[in-house]
């Protein structure tokens, strides 16, 4: 099979019409071509008068092609399929225990239960149906719901998001492809396998970890929802129980993919002596645009004839920090992502659609644990933790529970917004216009205002002074990092650190990555036939 690798067509032409594009390319009749798959696809806008989307596409051919390529411009490839490895032969008397359903515990619970293992979940929030009622109270003004809102329930933080696949994770051994090729499997539009941002929507995610879940349960499983880890005990230095809703469940492994926002899961494992490390991360708030304005900038005169535009932005301050976009959902939602009572958090989401009339991203700045210490939080593995709550109880206060909105004139000028301009806020969740800028660190502030200032002159209008603040973003990864040995394991033999809460991901991809990681060394280490 050949692969084309940079194969070009207009936009605005059919799809349909690519099998043409392709014999044209390599000069053969169409008969000729037996079959083709799109493998990547992405648009060059470089040229706003006439933009193109640009294809890998992998095309198998009688013959061979009549003109002479380059290897950059095509090549031969094997189609490659995921196997799922051979199990090993250490006995294995005790089914494995999955804490947390996000990606990462999804993942590595699905790969277990398709090799035959039976894992045995525990999810502290509810189940994805009673947490979409639950996440709906709550923006309507109800209580917060501490262990069932937007960071915790089925499916993790990345079911309240736009459901973004990116990842700068490699994919030589395909695991990437399987993930994308499992949420279509359970519901995804096929056209995340290629895209070069592929994206799927909490509309559709919530229905998609649903039927995970209950493929894993089909293939001998256990999932537990409003059950949660309290405690582990240990015996001669390897994992011996959990303690869940007071309960104590033998377990010889366990993997812990509790997600960023644990922080009582964090504390109880730091005091176990569990070795853990404090990890830089980044702050800062969500901005605000019209959707056609990044539209116009990205798609010139094709604005509104193409899907809602994204942008990537990047900038290094003259103190050295650097601030940059995150997270970016066209045509999508800032929402109220607080997990914990008298403190605030923002989020950004978009539904499959991305059809809103505002953009949103998170503008953030990089903290280090130098940062946590000079705040008095000292150098322990929890300083970013207690860092993170300084802040978001800041907020709390400034939005009296609400979020906290401010245009950019006055976030610049440090003075309270009294109502908005242009930009009408879209927001899931009640809002109060005030001074964001009084929820962060001072170099935080200062560090955006310049960095907007300089992104404005990438996209004309994004430094406008209607643009919308919304604070605080603080959760763009986990504070700590649990220390993990090759073998993927704590220094407590048998606990498996896991995904993004744990330190080693950054989004739904990558998290989805690391617990197949998981599962693949539980696999091929551990004979399944102990375990029933």
């Amino acid at each position: 099979m050949y692969r084309i690798h940079q194969l070009k067509a207009p936009v605005n032409q059919d799809e349909n019409k690519l099998k043409t594009i392709i014999a044209s390319y390599l000069g053969i009749s169409i008969d000729k071509i037996v079959s083709y798959s799109i493998f990547k696809r992405s648009i060059d806008a470089r040229n706003k008068s006439e933009l193109h989307y640009v294809y890998a596409v992998d095309v198998e051919i009688k013959g061979k092609p009549v003109k002479r390529f380059k290897p950059n411009e095509l090549s031969i490839v094997k189609p490659f399929n995921y196997i799922i490895p051979a199990c090993g032969n250490k006995p294995l008397n005790l089914k494995p225990v999955i804490i947390g359903l996000g990606p990462a515990g999804l993942f590595c619970a699905y790969l277990l239960a398709q090799a035959g293992f039976k894992p045995i979940c525990f999810e502290r929030g509810c189940d994805v149906d009673e947490r979409l009622r639950d996440v709906e109270k709550f923006f309507s003004g109800q209580p917060l719901n501490p262990d069932s809102n937007v960071a915790f329930g089925e499916g993790g933080a990345g079911t309240f998001s736009d459901g973004k696949l990116n990842t700068l994770v490699k994919d030589k051994d395909g695991k990437g492809r399987y993930v994308l090729s499992t949420f279509v499997k359970f519901g995804a539009n096929p056209d995340i396998m290629y895209d070069a941002k592929p994206h799927i929507g909490t509309d559709k995610l919530i229905s998609i970890v649903k039927a995970m879940r209950e493929e894993i349960i089909s293939l001998g499983g256990e999932v537990h929802f409003k059950h949660k880890l309290e405690d582990v005990k240990i015996n001669s230095g390897s994992l011996n129980t959990v303690i869940v809703n007071g309960k104590e469940i033998p377990a010889g492994l366990c993997v812990l993919a509790t997600g960023h926002s644990a922080r009582d899961t964090f504390s109880m494992l730091y005091n176990k002596g569990l070795h853990m490390e404090p990890k830089p991360f980044a702050i800062g708030v969500r901005v605000m645009h019209k959707q056609s304005l990044i539209d116009k900038n990205q798609y010139g005169d094709y604005a509104g004839k193409l899907p809602a535009a994204s942008y990537k932005l990047t900038h290094t301050c003259e103190n050295g920090r650097s601030v940059y976009s995150f997270c970016m959902c066209p045509g999508g939602y800032v929402v109220n992502a607080s997990s914990e009572d008298c403190h605030t958090v923002v989020n950004g989401m978009s539904y499959s659609g991305r059809d809103s009339e505002n953009a949103n991203a998170a503008i953030i700045c990089n903290v280090t644990p130098d940062d946590f210490e000079k705040e008095g939080f000292g150098n322990t593995a929890l300083a970013g933790v207690e860092f993170q709550r300084k802040y978001e109880a800041l907020t709390y206060q400034e939005g009296n529970g609400l979020i906290p909105v401010q245009q950019l004139n006055d976030f610049n000028a440090d003075m309270p917004s009294e109502g908005c301009g242009k930009i009408k806020p879209l927001v899931k969740g009640g809002i109060k216009y005030g001074n964001v800028r009084r929820c962060l660190p001072d170099y935080v502030s200062e560090s955006i205002s310049e960095a907007m200032n300089a992104f404005d002159k990438k996209i004309p209008g994004f430094g406008d002074g209607d643009t919308l603040m919304l604070g605080i973003e603080t959760r763009t990864s986990s504070p700590v990092k649990i220390v993990r040995n090759e073998m993927l394991q704590s220094d407590i033999k048998g606990l498996f650190p896991c995904g993004e809460g744990a330190g080693y991901a950054g989004g739904i991809m990558s998290a989805a990555l690391d617990g197949m990681r998981v599962a693949e060394y539980i696999i091929s280490t551990y004979s399944r036939e102990t375990n029933d």
